[in-house]
């Protein structure tokens, strides 16, 4: 993440209902640190007063419940429908989370390179949407077919064709990912499919830290 850092930071992104976090799992699995940028999301938009005050401000006291936890389902209303107003306030939200998600992934990249690790890394859906590709030294883009995808999204979260179709709006298109990418990991087939795809990957990256 900066210019002088000892270790390599390697981005998995791709479109929605690619599989990237199954990518990142099975790096998991392969004994790697794997940072969530949603994760990372989650925890700011709870835990960082200056995040949650600007929320509330823009959003109101409903994005809340009274015992502080985000009020998700109520989130997504506002920010995934089909309008002008969701695009707007998706718009919103991702100005006032992104530099603090940005801020605590540098945050943890120094704390494990500090630590020893000499490669990290880290599941961000939006790395080219967000302008972070510059801040990576390789990107992993997974991708899949768009009848794979409607399908993996129907079954895993119940979304229809209409919701699918707006998420996918807000993200760059998958080819243009797939131009910027490092690695393209073609995800339409089985598990263990991906598995070789992924350890091929990863041992090449791997063998970049020896």
């Amino acid at each position: 993440m900066k210019e002088d850092s000892k270790i390599i930071v390697v981005a998995i992104t791709g479109g929605i209902g690619c599989g990237k976090s199954a990518v990142a799992e099975i790096i998991k699995n392969m004994g790697y640190i794997v940072i969530s940028s949603d994760e990372n999301a989650k925890t700011v938009m709870v835990s960082n007063e200056k995040v949650r005050r600007k929320l509330i401000s823009e959003f109101g006291e409903d994005i809340y419940f009274d015992d502080g936890k985000l009020n998700k389902d109520w989130l997504s209303k506002i920010v995934f429908g089909d309008s002008l107003d969701n695009e707007k306030s998706l718009a919103k939200l991702n100005s006032i989370v992104h530099p603090a998600v940005i801020e605590k992934l540098i945050e943890d990249v120094e704390y494990y390179e500090k630590s020893g690790e000499k490669i990290v890394f880290v599941e961000s859906a939006l790395t080219f949407e967000a302008q972070l590709e510059e801040g990576f030294d390789y990107i992993i883009v997974v991708d899949a077919k768009e009848k794979v995808i409607f399908e993996r999204l129907k079954r895993s979260r119940n979304l229809s064709e209409e919701e699918i179709r707006f998420r996918m709006r807000q993200q760059l298109s998958r080819e243009l990912k797939k131009q910027h990418a490092d690695f393209v990991i073609e995800n339409n087939g089985s598990l263990d499919e991906l598995k070789k795809s992924v350890e091929i990957i990863v041992n090449i990256l791997s063998r970049l830290v020896k």
